[in-house]
């Protein structure tokens, strides 16, 4: 696992009580920099650990920190028991500053998150297109310490991963249509095995299992651990990418460039199905060369079954420039996000009008032809006027596109047989964990 030194190490009461379970916040706990015994703590102790231990402080963007810690670290179950949302409701009352996926983790709850993208209850499907799907979750917060990111500050990590895939497994049984089953996207599972010891549990449960696949999204090149397990290849690793100066100067903690790829390589060889997202792809000076060298280091040394181009999104042009600084970017992208800022700021896509991020597209699937002229490339959470822009260049449009985390995109698949909406329905009646 990383090498990290947390201010603080906590354990709820539910952690500690079986001897499994214990046995897998001991071995992270004794492999921490010094080793730590954890806190042991109540849900009615919780919010005075947050006041006293000053949690929120590090639940910043990392880049607008003076000094960027590694996060408090948490143990905890998914309790299971249908009392999830009343512990949260009262959690709300107490004022302790945390919310979200976050507030939902401290309280043992949210397993299983129904994502609608796309469908009528989704309020930003005009303005960006993605896909319907349950997606999984065991951990929230990250180590990787990106500047553009607000994931860092506290990690809560599950620990009762036999009972966790109980549960997964009649959900997965009651949602045919959904073929793959993306883990995390607020946290990163990599960076706490193989001493945590439930990621390899949920590998190995979909190597089991026909027709249905993991997907592990990572900047991480912690992999070794994970060569030996039983995955039957039914576990897809997708690694975001970013060229060599972006990572090393904006996601200090992350694998590098070479490092990703090199993870990638040896996981391939081991039989997992690759993929790659070049994302956030951030116009910082020397942004071309940076994405060249990106483009050319993967596909040169690995074989991915499909790639997704992603700008940076998800904020409006004064804070990112807050989270990364104004004389990081190529000044023609930071002038047009400027200048967009007072009409496009509220949208998804901000803070790069759609000619900027058009362009930069251009740029990627030009360098990707240039190396492998038949991979699928598709583009992740973009509006729907950017996919009729480029659907003809990319073979797939809106509704039939594959991509790095779209509950159809089963491997090598190079194009969705159907819309990707058809036949997706909910159906968690009577089940534990979901939200």
């Amino acid at each position: 696992m990383y090498r990290i030194n947390p201010p603080g190490v906590y354990a709820h009461e539910s952690a500690m009580t079986e001897p499994r379970l214990r046995a897998r916040v001991e071995r992270v706990a004794a492999a921490l920099a010094p080793p730590r015994v954890p806190v042991v703590f109540t849900d009615e102790q919780l919010p005075e650990l947050i006041w006293e231990g000053r949690w929120t402080e590090g639940l910043k963007p990392m880049g607008t920190l003076p000094e960027v810690r590694d996060p408090v670290l948490v143990f905890s179950t998914f309790r299971f028991d249908g009392k999830e949302a009343e512990r949260g409701a009262w959690f709300d009352q107490l004022g302790t500053g945390i919310g979200g996926h976050l507030r939902n983790a401290l309280v043992g709850g949210g397993a299983f998150h129904w994502f609608p993208a796309g469908l009528k209850e989704d309020p930003y499907r005009k303005e960006k297109v993605c896909r319907a799907c349950w997606r999984l979750h065991f951990q929230v917060g990250c180590l990787h310490r990106c500047a553009y990111c607000g994931y860092g500050g506290v990690l809560v990590t599950m620990v009762n991963v036999e009972e966790y895939i109980e549960h997964l497994d009649r959900l997965i049984e009651r949602h045919p249509w959904q073929l793959t089953y993306l883990l995390e996207d607020d946290a990163d599972v990599l960076c706490l095995e193989p001493e945590l010891g439930c990621l390899g549990p949920i590998i190995e449960y979909f190597g089991t299992l026909k027709d249905r696949y993991l997907i592990i999204h990572t900047k991480s090149a912690n992999v070794e651990w994970m060569l030996p397990l039983k995955h039957n290849g039914n576990t897809i690793l997708v690694w975001s990418l970013s060229g060599p100066e972006q990572s090393r100067t904006l996601e200090p903690k992350t694998g590098t460039l070479e490092e990703r790829v090199e993870a990638a390589r040896l996981c391939q060889e081991a039989g997992y199905t690759v993929r790659y997202k070049f994302k956030p792809i951030l116009p910082i000076t020397g942004w071309r060369e940076d994405g060249a060298r990106a483009v050319a280091t993967a596909l040169t040394r690995t074989r991915p079954d499909v790639i997704s181009l992603c700008t940076f999104m998800w904020m409006e042009c004064a804070e990112m420039v807050r989270r990364v600084g104004r004389d990081r970017f190529d000044p023609h992208f930071l002038a047009a996000a400027e200048a967009a800022a007072d009409t496009i700021g509220g949208l998804r896509t901000a803070p790069f009008p759609e000619d900027a991020r058009a362009e930069m597209y251009e740029h990627y699937l030009t360098e990707i032809r240039r190396w492998n002229e038949t991979v699928p490339v598709s583009l992740s959470t973009e509006s729907p006027s950017m996919w009729r822009r480029f659907e003809d260049r990319l073979g797939m449009n809106a509704a039939n596109y594959v991509c790095g985390c779209g509950p159809q995109s089963t491997p090598w698949l190079r194009q969705l047989p159907c819309s990707a909406w058809q036949g997706v329905e909910r159906n968690d009646q009577g089940l534990r964990g979901t939200w």
